[in-house]
Protein backbone atom coordinates (compact mmCIF):
# COMPACT_ATOMS: atom_id res chain seq x y z
CA UNK A 1 0.00 0.00 0.00
CA UNK A 2 3.16 2.34 0.92
CA UNK A 3 4.51 1.68 -2.72
CA UNK A 4 1.02 2.65 -4.81
CA UNK A 5 0.78 5.57 -2.64
CA UNK A 6 4.67 6.79 -3.52
CA UNK A 7 4.61 6.43 -7.32
CA UNK A 8 0.27 7.68 -6.94
CA UNK A 9 1.57 11.14 -5.61
CA UNK A 10 4.97 11.22 -7.47
CA UNK A 11 2.72 10.29 -11.09
CA UNK A 12 -0.37 12.69 -10.31
CA UNK A 13 0.90 15.69 -8.97
CA UNK A 14 1.99 17.31 -11.82
CA UNK A 15 -1.53 17.43 -13.57
CA UNK A 16 -2.63 19.71 -10.25
CA UNK A 17 -1.48 23.38 -11.43
CA UNK A 18 1.99 24.14 -12.32
CA UNK A 19 4.22 21.11 -12.00
CA UNK A 20 7.26 21.75 -9.52
CA UNK A 21 11.00 21.29 -10.77
CA UNK A 22 11.55 18.24 -12.12
CA UNK A 23 14.76 16.01 -10.19
CA UNK A 24 16.50 13.70 -12.66
CA UNK A 25 17.06 10.80 -10.13
CA UNK A 26 15.79 10.96 -6.50
CA UNK A 27 16.17 8.00 -3.93
CA UNK A 28 13.72 7.83 -1.64
CA UNK A 29 15.04 5.78 1.66
CA UNK A 30 13.99 4.21 4.79
CA UNK A 31 16.10 2.54 7.82
CA UNK A 32 14.34 0.32 10.14
CA UNK A 33 17.67 1.44 12.52
CA UNK A 34 18.87 5.03 11.65
CA UNK A 35 22.75 4.22 11.31
CA UNK A 36 25.31 6.60 12.32
CA UNK A 37 26.30 9.50 10.56
CA UNK A 38 29.52 8.08 9.63
CA UNK A 39 27.61 5.41 7.64
CA UNK A 40 25.29 6.95 6.18
CA UNK A 41 27.20 9.55 4.11
CA UNK A 42 29.94 6.92 3.63
CA UNK A 43 27.25 5.36 1.64
CA UNK A 44 25.90 8.16 -0.04
CA UNK A 45 29.16 9.28 -1.22
CA UNK A 46 30.16 6.08 -2.61
CA UNK A 47 26.77 5.94 -5.13
CA UNK A 48 27.79 9.39 -6.32
CA UNK A 49 30.72 8.61 -6.78
CA UNK A 50 30.03 4.99 -8.71
CA UNK A 51 27.41 6.95 -10.93
CA UNK A 52 28.76 10.53 -10.96
CA UNK A 53 29.69 9.70 -14.64
CA UNK A 54 26.10 9.72 -15.50
CA UNK A 55 26.48 13.62 -15.70
CA UNK A 56 23.71 14.29 -12.91
CA UNK A 57 23.42 14.43 -9.61
CA UNK A 58 20.98 12.20 -7.35
CA UNK A 59 19.10 13.37 -4.97
CA UNK A 60 18.48 11.79 -1.58
CA UNK A 61 15.09 11.92 0.37
CA UNK A 62 13.48 10.24 3.41
CA UNK A 63 10.84 8.50 3.01
CA UNK A 64 9.19 9.14 6.11
CA UNK A 65 9.01 12.84 5.44
CA UNK A 66 7.98 12.56 1.65
CA UNK A 67 6.08 15.82 0.25
CA UNK A 68 3.74 15.06 -2.25
CA UNK A 69 4.79 17.90 -4.46
CA UNK A 70 8.11 16.18 -5.15
CA UNK A 71 8.93 14.72 -8.43
CA UNK A 72 11.04 12.87 -11.13
CA UNK A 73 11.49 11.37 -13.88
CA UNK A 74 13.66 8.13 -12.31
CA UNK A 75 12.67 7.36 -8.85
CA UNK A 76 14.09 4.40 -6.41
CA UNK A 77 12.99 3.54 -2.61
CA UNK A 78 15.54 2.19 -0.56
CA UNK A 79 14.72 0.18 2.54
CA UNK A 80 17.89 -0.63 4.71
CA UNK A 81 17.02 -3.66 6.51
CA UNK A 82 18.43 -4.55 9.94
CA UNK A 83 21.33 -2.53 11.42
CA UNK A 84 23.34 -0.75 9.85
CA UNK A 85 26.28 -0.46 11.85
CA UNK A 86 29.97 -2.09 12.82
CA UNK A 87 29.01 -3.07 15.90
CA UNK A 88 29.06 -6.53 17.71
CA UNK A 89 31.30 -7.87 15.03
CA UNK A 90 32.06 -10.98 16.83
CA UNK A 91 28.74 -12.21 16.55
CA UNK A 92 28.44 -15.49 14.64
CA UNK A 93 25.91 -16.31 11.38
CA UNK A 94 25.43 -18.35 8.73
CA UNK A 95 26.83 -16.97 5.39
CA UNK A 96 24.21 -14.91 3.99
CA UNK A 97 22.76 -15.72 0.45
CA UNK A 98 21.81 -12.29 -0.95
CA UNK A 99 23.24 -8.54 -0.11
CA UNK A 100 20.22 -6.40 -1.47
CA UNK A 101 17.44 -7.61 -3.43
CA UNK A 102 15.03 -5.77 -5.94
CA UNK A 103 11.59 -6.63 -6.04
CA UNK A 104 10.23 -8.24 -9.42
CA UNK A 105 6.66 -8.58 -10.18
CA UNK A 106 5.18 -10.67 -12.99
CA UNK A 107 9.17 -10.26 -14.76
CA UNK A 108 8.65 -6.46 -14.62
CA UNK A 109 11.91 -5.02 -12.50
CA UNK A 110 10.07 -2.41 -9.42
CA UNK A 111 11.76 0.60 -8.27
CA UNK A 112 11.82 -0.84 -4.94
CA UNK A 113 15.06 -2.52 -3.38
CA UNK A 114 15.92 -3.75 -0.07
CA UNK A 115 19.85 -3.46 1.31
CA UNK A 116 20.02 -5.99 4.32
CA UNK A 117 22.86 -4.38 6.62
CA UNK A 118 22.60 -7.09 8.80
CA UNK A 119 24.14 -9.58 6.21
CA UNK A 120 26.67 -7.10 4.96
CA UNK A 121 28.44 -6.95 7.97
CA UNK A 122 28.35 -10.62 8.53
CA UNK A 123 29.40 -10.63 5.23
CA UNK A 124 32.62 -8.60 6.01
CA UNK A 125 32.79 -9.20 9.35
CA UNK A 126 36.11 -11.03 8.92
CA UNK A 127 37.87 -8.20 7.18
CA UNK A 128 36.67 -5.78 9.31
CA UNK A 129 37.53 -6.73 12.44
CA UNK A 130 41.46 -6.23 10.66
CA UNK A 131 40.65 -2.62 9.79
CA UNK A 132 41.43 0.23 12.47
CA UNK A 133 38.97 0.96 14.52
CA UNK A 134 38.13 3.96 13.98
CA UNK A 135 37.74 3.24 10.13
CA UNK A 136 35.12 0.42 10.36
CA UNK A 137 31.99 2.24 9.80
CA UNK A 138 34.41 4.41 6.68
CA UNK A 139 34.20 0.92 5.16
CA UNK A 140 31.36 -0.51 5.93
CA UNK A 141 28.98 2.75 4.92
CA UNK A 142 31.23 2.38 0.90
CA UNK A 143 30.54 -0.86 0.90
CA UNK A 144 26.54 -0.48 1.74
CA UNK A 145 26.52 1.90 -1.47
CA UNK A 146 27.97 -0.45 -3.65
CA UNK A 147 25.36 -2.87 -2.79
CA UNK A 148 22.61 -0.06 -3.22
CA UNK A 149 25.16 0.85 -6.60
CA UNK A 150 24.34 -2.65 -7.98
CA UNK A 151 20.88 -2.86 -6.92
CA UNK A 152 20.34 0.92 -8.81
CA UNK A 153 21.31 -1.02 -11.91
CA UNK A 154 18.71 -3.43 -11.99
CA UNK A 155 15.73 -1.01 -11.06
CA UNK A 156 17.82 2.01 -13.51
CA UNK A 157 18.33 -0.64 -16.48
CA UNK A 158 14.66 -2.69 -15.98
CA UNK A 159 16.43 -5.17 -16.28
CA UNK A 160 17.62 -8.37 -14.18
CA UNK A 161 20.86 -8.66 -16.42
CA UNK A 162 23.35 -9.04 -14.44
CA UNK A 163 27.83 -8.20 -16.02
CA UNK A 164 30.39 -10.32 -16.05
CA UNK A 165 32.40 -8.21 -13.61
CA UNK A 166 32.41 -4.75 -11.58
CA UNK A 167 29.47 -3.36 -9.89
CA UNK A 168 26.83 -5.27 -12.22
CA UNK A 169 28.45 -8.82 -11.65
CA UNK A 170 26.16 -11.20 -9.74
CA UNK A 171 28.51 -11.77 -7.06
CA UNK A 172 30.66 -9.71 -4.87
CA UNK A 173 33.94 -10.63 -2.71
CA UNK A 174 34.93 -9.43 0.57
CA UNK A 175 38.05 -8.05 -0.81
CA UNK A 176 35.71 -6.04 -3.92
CA UNK A 177 33.40 -4.31 -1.38
CA UNK A 178 36.48 -3.22 0.35
CA UNK A 179 38.90 -2.25 -2.08
CA UNK A 180 39.77 1.75 -2.81
CA UNK A 181 38.26 1.41 -6.16
CA UNK A 182 35.12 -0.66 -7.37
CA UNK A 183 32.85 0.59 -10.36
CA UNK A 184 30.94 -0.14 -13.21
CA UNK A 185 32.30 -2.11 -15.99
CA UNK A 186 32.49 -0.11 -18.88
CA UNK A 187 29.21 -1.83 -21.18
CA UNK A 188 27.70 -2.29 -18.36
CA UNK A 189 27.90 1.31 -17.51
CA UNK A 190 26.99 2.33 -21.28
CA UNK A 191 23.64 0.25 -20.53
CA UNK A 192 23.09 2.43 -17.97
CA UNK A 193 23.63 5.51 -19.21
CA UNK A 194 21.49 4.73 -22.09
CA UNK A 195 18.57 3.70 -19.94
CA UNK A 196 18.75 7.02 -17.92
CA UNK A 197 19.14 9.29 -20.77
CA UNK A 198 15.54 10.13 -21.10
CA UNK A 199 16.09 11.37 -17.95
CA UNK A 200 18.30 13.16 -18.97
CA UNK A 201 16.62 14.73 -21.97
CA UNK A 202 14.19 15.91 -19.58
CA UNK A 203 15.94 17.45 -16.76
CA UNK A 204 18.27 19.79 -19.50
CA UNK A 205 17.31 22.34 -16.73
CA UNK A 206 18.70 20.85 -13.82
CA UNK A 207 22.16 19.42 -16.54
CA UNK A 208 22.86 22.79 -18.39
CA UNK A 209 26.16 21.06 -20.05
CA UNK A 210 27.89 18.02 -21.14
CA UNK A 211 29.25 16.42 -18.06
CA UNK A 212 33.71 16.19 -18.17
CA UNK A 213 33.35 13.26 -15.54
CA UNK A 214 31.23 11.15 -17.80
CA UNK A 215 33.18 12.41 -20.86
CA UNK A 216 36.47 11.13 -19.24
CA UNK A 217 34.95 7.44 -18.42
CA UNK A 218 33.61 6.90 -22.49
CA UNK A 219 37.04 8.21 -23.67
CA UNK A 220 39.03 5.78 -21.64
CA UNK A 221 36.36 2.64 -21.62
CA UNK A 222 36.23 3.15 -25.79
CA UNK A 223 40.26 2.67 -25.93
CA UNK A 224 40.40 6.47 -27.38
CA UNK A 225 43.48 6.39 -25.27
CA UNK A 226 45.14 4.05 -26.86
CA UNK A 227 45.25 6.07 -30.42
CA UNK A 228 44.58 10.09 -29.03
CA UNK A 229 46.22 9.90 -25.77
CA UNK A 230 44.90 10.45 -22.12
CA UNK A 231 43.92 13.94 -22.77
CA UNK A 232 43.52 14.14 -26.78
CA UNK A 233 47.01 15.56 -27.29
CA UNK A 234 47.39 13.28 -30.08
CA UNK A 235 50.31 9.95 -30.65
CA UNK A 236 51.90 8.21 -33.74
CA UNK A 237 48.79 6.93 -34.12
CA UNK A 238 46.87 9.08 -34.31
CA UNK A 239 46.22 13.37 -34.67
CA UNK A 240 45.44 15.56 -31.81
CA UNK A 241 41.51 15.96 -31.07
CA UNK A 242 42.12 19.09 -29.47
CA UNK A 243 44.68 22.16 -30.32
CA UNK A 244 47.88 22.23 -28.87
CA UNK A 245 49.06 25.55 -26.71
CA UNK A 246 45.96 26.79 -26.05
CA UNK A 247 42.27 26.07 -24.81
CA UNK A 248 39.80 23.97 -26.40
CA UNK A 249 36.47 25.11 -27.83
CA UNK A 250 33.90 23.08 -26.74
CA UNK A 251 31.26 23.69 -29.62
CA UNK A 252 34.31 23.34 -32.13
CA UNK A 253 35.34 20.41 -30.06
CA UNK A 254 31.98 18.94 -30.96
CA UNK A 255 31.49 19.54 -34.17
CA UNK A 256 35.17 18.03 -35.04
CA UNK A 257 33.81 14.60 -33.46
CA UNK A 258 30.87 14.35 -34.94
CA UNK A 259 32.21 15.04 -38.40
CA UNK A 260 34.87 12.23 -37.98
CA UNK A 261 33.20 9.73 -36.06
CA UNK A 262 32.34 7.72 -39.17
CA UNK A 263 35.79 7.71 -39.99
CA UNK A 264 36.95 6.90 -36.81
CA UNK A 265 34.49 4.04 -36.73
CA UNK A 266 36.13 2.49 -39.76
CA UNK A 267 39.61 2.61 -38.50
CA UNK A 268 39.01 1.26 -35.17
CA UNK A 269 37.61 -2.05 -37.11
CA UNK A 270 40.72 -1.96 -38.71
CA UNK A 271 42.50 -1.91 -35.30
CA UNK A 272 40.30 -4.59 -33.73
CA UNK A 273 39.02 -1.43 -30.95
CA UNK A 274 35.59 -1.03 -30.00
CA UNK A 275 34.11 1.40 -32.20
CA UNK A 276 33.53 4.75 -30.63
CA UNK A 277 30.61 6.03 -29.25
CA UNK A 278 28.03 7.62 -31.77
CA UNK A 279 25.29 8.99 -29.23
CA UNK A 280 25.41 12.91 -29.63
CA UNK A 281 25.10 12.93 -25.72
CA UNK A 282 28.56 10.91 -25.11
CA UNK A 283 30.13 12.79 -27.86
CA UNK A 284 29.42 16.09 -26.32
CA UNK A 285 30.49 15.01 -23.27
CA UNK A 286 33.93 13.37 -24.46
CA UNK A 287 34.13 17.19 -26.12
CA UNK A 288 33.67 18.79 -22.49
CA UNK A 289 36.55 16.22 -21.44
CA UNK A 290 38.64 17.16 -23.97
CA UNK A 291 38.01 20.97 -23.47
CA UNK A 292 38.61 20.91 -19.80
CA UNK A 293 42.50 20.43 -20.03
CA UNK A 294 43.93 24.02 -20.22
CA UNK A 295 47.63 24.15 -21.88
Amino acid sequence: MLYFLVCLALAAWPALGKPPDVAPVVLYTHFDRQPGPIVAESARLEVESILAPLGFPLKWRSLDGIRDSEVSTSLAVVTFRGRCGVDDLLSFGKAPKTLGVTHVSDGVVLPFTDIDCNSIRLFLQKNLVRVRVEDRELYYGRAVGRVLAHELFHIFTGSRHHGSDGIAKPVFTERELLADHFEFEGSEFRVLRASLKQARQQNKNLHPGASPVSGKFIFQENGCVRCHGNSGQGTRSAPALRPSGKPAELKALLARLLHDAPRMCSRTKSRALPAPPLDEDELADVASFLASFVE
